[in-house]
């Protein structure tokens, strides 16, 4: 009864039947070359990050702004904020090499996760959350979990591939479960509003508004917001659009022949916050590109039939149409007949 009931919501999850499963199982050690250099990457660009932070730190610790500790950070209290700041700052630097140069043994991932604990803790408790690290520190946790002391030189073993490609789709089931988070709690807010007839998320000026609220409390200048303030009814299929992606993104988890796609759709979503709102989100675009769009279980060959098929929800539509298509051009191909 249990089997039946994880194979009915994995094919719920995963959409159309395709035949495409057990040859793409003999594929895994080229998906693991693909991950483990995507890891790679991923301690490279912390490096990176952990640079980009150092100023924010230090003017942060030199700053005369009531601090209200967050728990990873309680002990500033007791040193001082400034001495603090410089502790966080220099381990940081420390976990960031260490993280580049030794990723392949636990210990130096975990270095570089409570690193970033620290520096997310601390520039926080100030009086306002700034989300935009929580993806990558949580992508770090995952990464813990990777076999230790994998992707050395050597090749490893087929437990071993298998259980780092494991871990590596549990950061992309992760991040896709926060969007669709965010696209759950949008859509039942814009319900909410309908029902109670207000102006909400499925109104045709929503985005307008939105942008218009966003430019006055703010005071900042969107590059684009202007011209849809003026021309709403342009906003309303994007804002939908917005909501379609991440709400239903989760079911991306299991459909690899849309993991470019969506990874392509997140990364202008994340630009459009920046045309649209003036905010940047410079480590959510990273994010997309690694996991999804150079996504180590995508097809090397990008197949839109197979993509209109997978799409949650929209896709039942495109199936019996291109299935028959298919059909109609394997009966219209001309057969060969082995001699007798």
């Amino acid at each position: 009864m249990t089997d039946q009931i994880v194979r009915r919501y994995r094919r719920i999850f995963s959409g159309a039947s395709e035949p495409r499963q057990k040859a793409r199982f003999s594929k895994h050690q080229a998906m693991y070359d693909k991950a483990a250099w995507i890891v790679r990457f991923y301690y490279m660009a912390n490096l990176y990050f952990v640079y980009n932070q150092l100023a924010g730190l230090r003017e942060d610790g030199l700053s005369s702004a009531v601090l209200d500790p967050l728990w990873p950070v309680i002990w500033v209290k007791w040193v001082g904020v400034e001495q603090s700041s410089l502790i966080i700052l220099h381990i940081s630097i420390v976990a960031g090499f260490v993280g580049m140069m030794f990723w392949q043994y636990r210990s130096a991932r975990l270095l570089v996760v409570v690193s970033q604990l620290l520096v997310a803790a601390f520039s926080n408790s100030f009086g306002s959350i700034n989300h935009g690290f929580h993806e990558w520190f949580w992508i770090g946790v995952c990464f813990l979990f990777l076999p230790a002391r994998s992707g050395r030189g050597d090749s490893p073993d087929r437990a071993t591939r298998l259980s780092f490609l494991m871990v590596f789709s549990l950061a992309q089931a992760l991040i896709l479960l926060f969007y669709s988070l965010s696209g759950f709690y949008k859509v039942a807010a814009a319900a909410g509003a309908l029902v109670q007839g207000e102006v909400g998320g499925f109104s045709p000026d929503a985005m307008a508004i939105t942008l218009a609220n966003r430019m006055l409390q703010t005071g900042t200048d969107a590059i684009w917001a202007p011209f849809i303030i003026e021309n709403a009814w342009v906003g309303w299929p994007l804002y939908l659009g917005l909501y379609y992606i991440e709400l239903v993104a989760i079911f991306v988890f299991l459909r690899p022949e849309l993991h470019r796609t969506w990874g392509l759709m997140l990364i202008a979503f994340h630009f459009g916050t920046f045309l649209f709102m003036a905010i940047p989100f410079p480590p959510h675009v990273l994010i997309n590109a690694m996991l999804f769009y150079f996504s180590p279980f995508a097809p090397d060959r990008f197949d839109w039939r197979a993509a209109l098929r997978q799409l949650p929800v929209f896709g039942l539509a495109f199936r019996p149409l291109l299935a028959e298509g298919g059909r109609a051009a394997v009966a219209t191909r001309p057969s060969i007949k082995s001699p007798t």
